[in-house]
């Protein structure tokens, strides 16, 4: 309790029997419990109290009115007043505006940024593994392959390739149809050491069986399905395939599928159409190579993962402007807000502040007194925001991605700190304009006020 009591006596006199009528003894009982134990601290000063009563000026403000006899014979009308500014009082006043998640915008915005540019790292950096991809011809012969795998192997920059199978198939469930790639590989040992293959919520390893397919994520929702359920291919034939596992992907839609799997469902050998090659795109001589390897007959085209990620990067960069202007409108919304209702506090309880002033408040303890409501309302509405902004952001990845894209689901704890940030930058700026306003204050005007 932070109190400040302020007393003002009006002396008196007492040189004629009108000032209080005449007693046949002396009482110090008080009605109240306030005048009492001002009875009881006088020392014996209190005489005989005539009258005591006790009423609220304002919100906070309470007033002992009291006329007593001393004991020197004047008659005495004494006003006390307690001015309690408690953190009850100041907490009410502050929960009874609604300024509670100022920080949502601004911890969405922020989170939208990371959710959409986390994709092109953990994407390309994280999950693929692999260099490039060599497109071979149809039915290669044996010796436009053998070609290829002298450059391969005669290449000091190749770290790693095999071949695999690759197609486009249309997966079918009753709830949705997307075209996915299949990628048939020899066997999961094989296919680790150019996909990471994990789930995105635990970061376990996803291994590839002999018994069925795994799904990326985007399309395993899409499709509505789980592990164990079955899905339909419909590609150069129309298969049925088991969903053995889901793993963590973003960008388009692939299958992955083990070559004994693909020939007990197919019923034959998967033709290898494509090379997977690891290598290092920026050292010297990787242009010579991929030259080399285009020009050989077996070979129809080289996409390298690079050119795939500056291709999906430039397509985002409208997509940062847009979310940098939210970030923007976001922390200008929250400064608005908190100014305005700030301002709003302030004019509805001009009175009541006009009432401290008069009583003796300097401006900074007004300040204060304003700056506690705007503290608690800071702590309050970052805390409410983080959680807001949380489960707010997770239903706009949700609204805005398409199917081909999967947007990353989770807030970097840099965006979380910008916002706790922006939010206290704010409401102290704001503190010093309402510190402004109070030191102008017309005390006068203010008291005239009807409410």
């Amino acid at each position: 309790m932070i109190g400040m009591l302020l007393c003002v006596w009006l002396l008196a006199a007492c040189d004629n029997s009108n000032a209080f009528d005449e007693y046949a003894k002396f009482d110090t009982t008080a009605q109240t419990a306030w005048g009492q134990s001002i009875v009881d601290g006088s020392n014996g000063y209190v005489a005989h109290v005539k009258s005591d009563r006790t009423y609220n000026l304002a919100d906070g403000v309470d007033v002992l009115e009291m006329a007593f006899l001393a004991d020197d014979g004047l008659a005495m009308q004494l006003f006390l007043f307690k001015i309690a500014l408690s953190d009850k009082i100041t907490l009410r006043t502050t929960l009874a505006d609604d300024k509670n998640q100022v920080g949502t915008g601004i911890v969405t915005a922020f989170g939208l940024r990371d959710s959409i540019f986390a994709v092109m790292e953990k994407q390309y950096e994280e999950i693929y593994r692999y260099s490039a991809q060599l497109g071979l011809v149809e039915h290669i012969t044996p010796g436009e392959w053998a070609e290829v795998e002298k450059a391969l192997e005669g290449s000091e920059l190749v770290g790693d390739w095999t071949k695999e199978h690759t197609e486009t198939v249309t997966a079918e469930t009753d709830a949705y149809t997307a075209d996915a790639t299949l990628e048939v590989v020899e066997n999961s040992e094989v296919l680790e050491r150019f996909v990471n293959l994990r789930h995105r919520t635990d970061n376990d390893t996803v291994t590839l069986p002999d018994d069925g397919v795994i799904l990326t994520e985007k399309l395993s929702l899409l499709l509505d399905v789980e592990v164990g359920d079955t899905i339909t291919l419909d590609g150069d034939s129309r298969v049925e395939v088991r969903v053995a596992d889901i793993t963590e992907h973003y960008i388009q839609h692939s299958i992955y599928m083990s070559q004994a799997c693909y020939e007990q469902v197919f019923g034959q050998t998967p033709e290898e159409n494509a090379v997977l090659v690891s290598y290092d795109t920026q050292a010297d001589g990787a242009q010579e190579l991929e030259q080399k390897l285009v020009s050989l007959d077996g070979v129809s085209s080289l996409t390298r993962i690079e050119d795939t990620r500056k291709t999906f990067g430039t397509s985002l960069e409208s997509v940062d402007y847009a979310v940098a202007l939210i970030i923007v409108c976001a922390a200008a919304l929250a400064f608005v807000v908190l100014y305005n209702l700030t301002n709003i506090n302030i004019t509805e309880r001009m009175r009541e502040l006009a009432t401290l002033k008069v009583l003796g408040f300097y401006d900074g303890e007004l300040s204060a007194y304003i700056y506690r409501e705007n503290v608690i309302l800071t702590v309050f509405g970052v805390a409410m925001g983080m959680v807001m902004g949380k489960l707010l952001h997770q239903w706009l990845i949700l609204t805005v991605e398409i199917d081909l894209l999967m947007f990353g689901r989770t807030v970097a704890p840099t965006s979380y700190l910008w916002a706790v940030l922006l939010t206290t930058v704010f409401s102290l700026v704001v503190n010093l304009a309402a510190h402004r306003k109070l030191k102008k204050l017309d005390m006068v005007e203010s008291l005239k006020t009807v409410e």
